[in-house]
Formats: structure tokens, C-alpha cells, sequence
């Protein structure tokens, strides 16, 4: 555990010496491109934006064997739903996260804006998925991600969607109680998915230090906001674990959360993307108590 402190930590001092050159998230981008080139994305180019949401994919290599916050520290191979618990789990909370940022579109009247956020569940996460979905006995979800997004292109406000949202939601809900039993060390590597994700999205929605996709920024938004909210369903078994680490992810989301204020992105980023990367790394040191 020692060891991998040290790397996190040196980690963050890397990120705060670069962040004013913009280097670390040049890096960053590099890594996300041969991740994409490598994890044989669902969904076609992986959706609006090209998001990189592949089994392999950077985001779930905290579930692959010897991957970030398993023993061996490096990433590692692809990771199958059918297989991994955890994956299993992030992929249904990255659905939540997407339909996060449709419902707050749409309740606040940007139904345009909301739209392929009511797709985005059934385009880029679900062919993920569908195996783990289908061992565990929950094909019946992906009949209602495919209502929602064939009838997005109709949604003009909240009460035409409100019924099939609520219909979607509470099926991602019962497939995830599928999985029994949430160990500190899987709900961390949950939140660290997500918020990864989150970070990959920021990045992938800026060019020229402005935001350019504004569909990325929302979906890391809505990524970032089912962390939180993961992290706070779990907090039992966290607090028994370790109160003091609980405490201080708490935190470390928090300071996170502030980069994206808004549902709709500001003319400026109010963090720049490589504090942002540091701050993802702050967040796993304050979970490692939990992973190693």
C-alpha cells in the first residue's frame, strides 16, 4: 500500500507542476486516442463525440486484472461485464449518469440539449452491457433503453418522457440490487470509473481552452453527479471501513463537481483540464485505504 501511495502522490505532484503547460493534458489526450484505437468500441465511433466507452477502455481498467487499484498497478486486459461485478455496476451507473443529464436538460426546458442524452444509455453503454446483463438475468432493461432513445426524437418537455424515463430508471436500479454484496474496495473503483470518464469527457469537450461539444461536457456532468451520489448510498460500508477516508473523497468529489457548474458549459472552463486530471488523482489517493 506504501508503494502505491507513492506513486499517487507523486502522480499529483507531476499534475501540479504541469498543469500551467498544459502538458499533462496533451498526455492525457494521447492516452485516450490509443485507448480508443484499442478497446473496440459499441455503438459505432462510440457516439456523439467519438467517447471512448470501449471494454478496454481507460475507465474500466480499475476492474481489469493487475489494472489501476488492483495489486499489479498497471492497466490491464478488456473487462467483461458477464465477468466483473464491478464493471458490471459502472456501466449501469454510467446509464444513470447519462440520464442525469437528460432530465436536468429537459426539466430546465433545453429539451434539444436533452434529447441524445436519452439515447446515449442504449447507443454507447448497453452493447457493453449486455452479457453481464443477460447472465445476471436482466434482458428486460434493454427493451427500455431502446423505448426511451426511439422516442427521444419527440420529447418536446418533461411529461413526454417522464413515464419511460421512470420505467428505464427504475429497471437499471433492479438490475444493479442483481449484484449482491458491495465490498469498500468495489464501490471505490466504481467511483473511480465514473469520475475518470467525467474527466475524459471534460477533456474531449474542450478545444482552444474552450468547450466545443457540449453534449461531453453534460454526460461527464452526469458522470461525476451518480459518483457522488454512489458514493453517498455506500457510505455504511465506506465509514466502516475507514471514516477518515470516506471523509476525505467526499471531499475530493466535491472539489471535482466544481468544474462543471452548469448543465449548459461556461464560455471558459472553470477548472482546466490538467487541475482536473490532478484532481481525479487526489481522489484516488483518498480511496486507496479502501483499494489496497
Amino acid at each position: 500500500m506504501t508503494n502505491q501511495k507513492l506513486k499517487l502522490w507523486t502522480g499529483i505532484g507531476v499534475a501540479t507542476l504541469l498543469a500551467s503547460s498544459g502538458a499533462m493534458a496533451d498526455e492525457h489526450k494521447d492516452r485516450q486516442h490509443d485507448d480508443g484505437m484499442t478497446s473496440g468500441s459499441h455503438g459505432g465511433e462510440g457516439g456523439e463525440g467519438g467517447e471512448n466507452h470501449g471494454e478496454a477502455g481507460a475507465a474500466f481498467s480499475y476492474f481489469a486484472a493487475g489494472g489501476e487499484g488492483g495489486e499489479g498497478g498497471e492497466a490491464g486486459g478488456a473487462v467483461s461485464a458477464a465477468d466483473s461485478d464491478g464493471a458490471y455496476v459502472a456501466m449501469l451507473q454510467m446509464m444513470q449518469g447519462h440520464l442525469m443529464a437528460a432530465r436536468e436538460l429537459i426539466k430546465s426546458g433545453k429539451a434539444a440539449d436533452g434529447r441524445p442524452h436519452l439515447t446515449h444509455p442504449w447507443v454507447e453503454i448497453y452493447p457493453m452491457a449486455e452479457a453481464g446483463l443477460e447472465s445476471r438475468g436482466q434482458k428486460e432493461l434493454g427493451n427500455h433503453l431502446k423505448a426511451l432513445a426511439e422516442n427521444a426524437g419527440q420529447v418536446e418537455n418533461w411529461g413526454d418522457v417522464s413515464q419511460e424515463f421512470q420505467a428505464a430508471w427504475m429497471a437499471i436500479q433492479k438490475a444493479e440490487k442483481s449484484v449482491e454484496g458491495r465490498s469498500a474496495a468495489s464501490v471505490s473503483k466504481v467511483v473511480l470509473s465514473l469520475t475518470k470518464q467525467a474527466v475524459l469527457e471534460y477533456d474531449g469537450a474542450l478545444e482552444n481552452g474552450r468547450f466545443v461539444a457540449e453534449h461531453e461536457y453534460q454526460d461527464g456532468r452526469g458522470f461525476v453527479r451518480s459518483a457522488r451520489e454512489y458514493l453517498n448510498n455506500h457510505q455504511v460500508v465506506l465509514k466502516k471501513r475507514n471514516k477518515e477516508a470516506w471523509r476525505d473523497a467526499g471531499k475530493a468529489l466535491d472539489e471535482m463537481l466544481k468544474a462543471w457548474p452548469t448543465a449548459v458549459p461556461p464560455e471558459q472552463p472553470v477548472i482546466p483540464v490538467a487541475n482536473l486530471y490532478a484532481a481525479q488523482a487526489r481522489l484516488e489517493l483518498a480511496l486507496a485505504p479502501y483499494l489496497y
